[in-house]
């Protein structure tokens, strides 16, 4: 079997420093970005709550439409 060389092994695909530092904060940075929108992710509200709101809204709006027709009738 023939196993193919690593890739620290081909000199043409290593790093110098300088490249090996920059990809080190352009990850850095990904990373960051990353939490960012898992942050944000989690603040959006669920599939039920916003059943809930719509279900409240509803039920509320049908209260409203109940309490003119009794007044007016």
């Amino acid at each position: 079997m023939h196993a193919e060389p690593l890739l620290a092994d081909d000199p043409e695909r290593r790093l110098t420093l300088r490249q090996a530092d920059q990809a080190r904060d352009d990850f850095a940075l990904i990373l960051d970005e990353l939490d960012f929108l898992k942050s944000q992710l989690a603040r959006l509200p669920t599939r039920s709550e916003v059943s809930l709101i719509v279900l409240k809204l509803a039920l509320g709006a049908a209260a409203g439409i109940a309490a003119v027709v009794l007044l007016m009738g």
